[in-house]
């Protein structure tokens, strides 16, 4: 049975080498890989503490600020709380926050916010109403240290920061102390053309939102990181990193806790900044090692198929062309190979030339060969023609009918054997014969004069052309022989027809079985007027027949079929097995 898996086929010499070479330089590679993230991790950590300490220092002013109102308010809620919790007086706290910022330079406002929701006293000496102040209601919801910007504070008319810080008494959370600063006395980068090597310094609150800017609140908006919650960056460790901003272009940014939990000082960058390229490694840094070994691995292939690879090919490009065309190149390329490669070239070409001169002598020793079995194929024909002109005398020199009907039967054999004789020396192939053609012949042979019952016949063939080894088309054509003796022998015209007929039916089915059937109109069976039979059971043609049948393999299947007589022969088709130690032989068949 034959394995019909594809089987798959070995990588190329050009594919291991490069397989190799790549495992070769993988440990090269991993260490290279290894050491380049380490170093660069050292230095983002350098430059992440190098920013972080530069926006520490950049943004001491806003600190300071910030520190300084927050130790006001927590001083003012010290003193005046039992002045106005004690005494109820709103006026005398008034008066004293208002003293406290004649004091104070660079507060705008100052005021007291009771957990209950009530401002009794300001600065500026009138009550507030907390309905009009949205923040102050958050801040009784969740108090603590806050600080929030106010770009258009009701009482300051102007932008200012408003830092709150909650005061107790007796340990309980009593209020907050609200101070207001403005945003001008904070540092700004107003002028545009001086050089800072930082784009932007912004801080913001706890809730991330935004409380100053040195180039402008409205400008910072857009170059803070986009998809960043900046509230996450609140009471997280000090840190570096680079993101996208909102107005699509890649910076670096350094967080830097200015009041813990409170306010977060961020630097912004850019991404050319000396001091900020090592947060983002480039992506040269990045395939660095890969580069350094697809170069190895490109520059040892290409040395390898150079000195190798390409030679090897080129020998197995002419090995092919050798194969398709049997042709001997005629240079050889000694100067370009190394030596080994030189000698396999040298190897094939002279197993080349063996070959040539080998298979010359094969095809003249075939040719002779088939030449004296054709001439042998001939030769038996003649001899077998000249046996037949020879019976064919004797049978004009016979007086006694029987006697000439037995020599004209063995006549018929004598000329089957020879036009198979004759298909053999004229075919290419003497190992095949085509049945079809050679059946086609041997019926017109047979059937050009017949007759049945003094009237002519009609012959109806229908022959596919098949192959058959000599040892199946001897013994089919010298059954097609006898069938079609017989059936013009003993057939009668036919009552539907109004004539006799015989037909010649020899087809395949595709699996390599073949059918001759051979049908002759005849009497029913049992019919009054059939003094015959269709064929005479123990017979001399009868015999025949089943002996061919045994020699083909196959099955015999005869008998009437409505008005006709039908001869069947199913056999299997055989393949050529050439046998040296035995000629080619005619199959046995009895004794005539």
């Amino acid at each position: 049975m034959t394995d019909t898996v594809p089987r798959m086929r070995p990588l190329g010499l050009a594919a291991r080498m490069i397989l190799f070479l790549t495992l070769a330089l993988v440990p090269i590679g991993v260490v290279a890989w290894f050491q380049t993230t380490k170093l660069q991790e050292e230095t983002r950590l350098r430059t992440q503490l190098s920013l972080v300490a530069l926006t520490e220092a950049a943004a001491l002013a806003e600190r300071e600020t910030v520190l300084r109102a927050q130790g006001g308010a927590q001083a003012l809620g010290a003193t005046l709380a039992l002045d106005l919790f004690g005494a109820d007086d709103a006026q005398t706290c008034s008066a004293r926050l208002a003293s406290y910022l004649e004091g104070s330079p660079g507060y705008s406002f100052a005021g007291l916010l009771t957990a209950d929701g009530r401002i009794p006293c300001t600065s500026t000496g009138t009550a507030l109403d907390i309905a009009d102040f949205p923040r102050l209601r958050e801040l009784i919801a969740d108090p603590g240290p806050a600080a929030w910007l106010n770009r258009s504070a009701p009482v300051s008319r102007r932008s200012v920061i408003i830092v709150a810080e909650p005061f107790f008494i007796d340990g309980t959370l009593a209020g907050h102390v609200v101070l207001s600063l403005p945003s001008a006395l904070l540092p700004a980068d107003s002028n545009d053309t001086v050089a800072t090597p930082y784009l932007d310094i912004v801080t913001i609150n706890a809730k991330g939102q935004i409380l100053s800017s040195r180039r402008g609140v409205d400008k910072a908006a857009d170059i803070l990181p986009a998809e960043l919650d900046l509230a996450s960056l609140i009471g997280a460790r000090a840190q570096s990193f680079a993101a996208r901003s909102k107005d699509g272009a890649t910076r670096v940014y350094a967080a830097a806790p200015l009041v813990p939990g409170m306010i977060t000082a961020i630097g912004i960058w850019s991404e050319d900044n000396d001091q900020a390229q090592a947060i983002t490694v480039s992506g040269i840094a990045r395939a660095l090692p890969l580069l350094m070994w697809a170069a190895s691995v490109i520059v040892a292939f290409l040395a390898v198929n150079r000195l190798v690879i390409r030679h090897i090919k080129l020998l197995s490009r002419r090995m092919r062309v050798f194969a398709r065309t049997r042709r001997v190149p005629e240079t050889r390329r000694h100067r370009e190979m190394p030596a080994e490669l030189a000698d396999m070239e040298d190897d094939f070409l002279d197993m080349a030339d063996g070959i040539l001169r080998d298979e010359a002598a094969q095809e003249n020793a075939l040719r002779e060969k088939t030449i004296l079995l054709k001439e042998v194929h001939h030769r038996v024909k003649n001899n077998l023609q000249l046996i037949s002109s020879i019976m064919n005398m004797q049978i004009r020199g016979s007086r006694e009918p029987e006697t000439r009907l037995v020599l004209q039967r063995l006549q018929d054999r004598i000329r089957s054997l020879a036009t198979i004789h004759r298909n053999l020396y004229q075919t290419e192939d003497l190992g095949h014969v085509n049945a079809g053609i050679l059946l086609e012949e041997l019926v017109q042979q047979m059937t050009q004069m017949a007759q049945i019952a003094g009237e002519p016949v009609t012959v109806k063939t229908e022959l596919q052309n098949i192959e058959a080894v000599p040892d199946q088309a001897v013994p089919l054509s010298l059954l097609t022989a006898e069938a079609l003796t017989n059936a013009l022998k003993y057939g009668a015209p036919s009552g539907t027809e109004g004539g006799a007929s015989v037909s010649v039916r020899f087809i395949g089915d595709g699996a390599r079985k073949a059918t001759l059937e051979i049908a002759n109109t005849a009497l029913p069976e049992g019919s009054p007027r059939d003094e015959k039979p269709a064929v005479e059971p123990h017979g001399l043609g009868t015999r025949l027949i089943q002996a061919f049948t045994t020699q083909l393999g196959g099955t015999l299947v005869h008998g009437h079929e409505q008005d006709r007589f039908v001869v069947r022969v199913t056999f299997q088709l055989k393949t050529f097995e050439y046998d040296e130690t035995t000629p080619t032989q005619v199959p046995n068949v009895p004794d005539f």
